[in-house]
């Protein structure tokens, strides 16, 4: 069993696996957002959310940094014309200029890399376009030695909590809304346990570095003390220009 298998099964109890759950969509929607042309999922396992979102748009984009999680979503969502599926590295899209309405990032961009996709999403977004960022954040320091563990196997590159307002602003996007979602994590790694539980033994055995991770990075959360200093904060935002 793969990762986005793992997550279906996740849906299929009724929890969706990501970071902030459905709170970040929920915080969305209630900023009243107006229907567009356009609009841009990035990240996998967000089929839950695109359903929702097709009601404001009549284009929605998906992109994802992997074949198996194109393939999974397409499947998934059995070929809605309306939903666009496309495998592409989110800081080096082929979308044009002020393409779309509005961008949604759930747990996906917490990366080393992010100062480059974000200054390719302000490329594609319009002048006064909406975007929403989930961000796994630091929530104080110093960071001990098995969260930053956690965040180098994850491929992730947290900023600090205190300072994600500023980091946006300094980057071209006014600051509408922003929400802590930290107490969704518990949620989303007792979720992975639980389903990492009912996993059997042979389809474990098909991806044993992830499955390894995740118990890991789960326990470390739930039972060392990470909910301390691992946090997601939810920001909906306009670009200024």
């Amino acid at each position: 069993m793969r990762k986005n298998d793992l997550a279906e099964k996740a849906n299929q109890m009724n929890n969706i696996l990501l970071p902030g759950g459905s709170k970040q969509l929920e915080h969305l929607l209630e900023q009243n957002i107006p229907k567009g042309e356009q609009a841009l999922i990035i990240g996998p396992n967000c089929e839950s959310i695109a359903a929702k979102l097709i009601d404001y748009f009549t284009n929605l984009f998906i992109v994802t940094d992997n074949y198996e999680s194109v393939m999974q979503i397409r499947m998934k969502l059995k070929n809605d014309e309306k939903i666009k599926v496309k495998m592409m590295d989110y800081a080096y899209t082929d979308f044009q200029n002020n393409f779309f309405d509005l961008i949604y990032a759930q747990g996906s961009i917490s990366v080393p890399g992010k100062k480059d996709i974000l200054k390719e999403l302000k490329r594609i977004i319009i002048s006064k376009g909406l975007f929403c960022a989930g961000e796994i954040v630091s929530l104080k320091e110093p960071i001990p030695g098995f969260v930053n563990d956690i965040w180098e196997r994850s491929g992730l590159e947290p900023i600090a909590a205190s300072e994600t307002k500023e980091y946006y602003e300094a980057r071209g996007f006014e600051v509408l809304s922003e929400r802590d979602l930290s107490t969704t994590l518990t949620d989303f790694y007792e979720g992975t346990i639980s389903v990492v539980s009912k996993t059997g033994k042979a389809e474990k055995e098909e991806d044993k570095k992830y499955f390894s991770r995740m118990k890991h990075e789960s326990h470390a959360y739930l039972k060392l003390g990470g909910n301390k200093y691992i946090g997601f904060k939810s920001l909906i935002m306009r670009k200024l220009n």
